[in-house]
């Protein structure tokens, strides 16, 4: 049975990704995984004596969080098959253990450790550079739903993994899924001598990547005949471009290549990571090769 992994703390956080957990899960027909992760240092000298009722306390509150994680879970989907897990270790790394064969890791903006103005939780991030699998960050602010997914595209390297994943969440939704490829001609205010050779050769290169991202589309729209779908090239700034078009949409896919050499987790690129800071829904990072 598939499986969905969420970090759980009982913050304002982490209760956003459990919501958000449960629902993918039932949309998948998965089970969902509640994971409290809790520090546990123990004695580093014969001289230092922990109680072992102490550790057996903080992994009894441990186990109690997750568990009432696990019962708002079932509140929302009485039908869900949720189970939990409390492990001591560093937080983002229990998190990309318990997902390693999960269908989805989800993870809030921010846990205990943030303030105010934290952008993104140290262990988030350090969960989705750790994780091997579709990693989710729900971020953005609370609203009505506007029934669309993008997908960043990167033409030169379009990703299967990445494009089955982004079809697959908005037949999930029943959302319109559009596909986006931003490209920057700023540089180009450098040879204004040149300016009408330049419009020329961005006129044509705009409509060979519109081409080639509409082939892509169609390649996939094929797969999925019953998902809305759309494509866009945009000029700008790719990251401006993509958190700005966040604003209208309930989530946005995007890639990030494998570490490789045998190690686990992913190498998140400028784009991904300014997403997973700046955007205003939901983010999903898929692993690639």
């Amino acid at each position: 049975m598939p499986t969905v992994v969420v970090g759980y703390d009982q913050t304002p956080h982490s209760e956003r990704a459990l919501t958000q957990a449960a629902r993918e899960a039932a949309w998948r027909g998965a089970a969902l995984t509640v994971v409290h992760a809790f520090d546990w240092m123990p004695p580093t000298t014969p001289m230092t004596y922990v109680p072992g009722s102490v550790e057996a306390s903080i992994k009894q509150t441990a186990e109690k969080i997750a568990e009432h994680g696990a019962s708002v879970a079932r509140s929302l989907f009485p039908n869900l098959l949720v189970e939990t897990k409390a492990a001591p270790g560093n937080a983002a790394e229990v998190l990309a253990t318990a997902a390693r064969d999960a269908e989805l890791l989800i993870v809030g903006n921010r846990g205990r450790g943030g303030f105010a103005g934290l952008l993104l939780g140290s262990v988030s991030m350090r969960a989705l550079t750790a994780s091997c699998v579709p990693t989710m960050i729900v971020r953005g602010t609370h609203r009505d739903p506007h029934d669309v997914v993008l997908v960043a595209v990167d033409i030169e390297e379009p990703a299967d993994d990445l494009m089955d994943f982004a079809f697959n969440e908005a037949a999930r939704r029943g959302a319109r899924l559009e596909a986006v490829n931003v490209w920057d001609l700023t540089w180009a205010a450098e040879y204004a001598d040149n300016a009408e050779d330049i419009r020329r050769a961005a006129a044509q290169a705009r409509v060979d990547l519109d081409a080639a991202l509409e082939a892509l589309v169609r390649t996939w729209h094929g797969k999925y005949p019953d998902v809305r779908v759309s494509h866009l090239v945009a000029d700008g700034t790719p990251t401006a471009v993509l958190i700005d078009a966040t604003s209208h949409a309930d989530l946005i896919v995007a890639g990030a290549r494998h570490h490789g050499d045998g190690r686990h987790g992913m190498r998140v690129g400028p784009v991904s990571h300014a997403l997973a800071l700046h955007a205003d829904c939901p983010v999903v990072i898929v692993p690639r090769d």
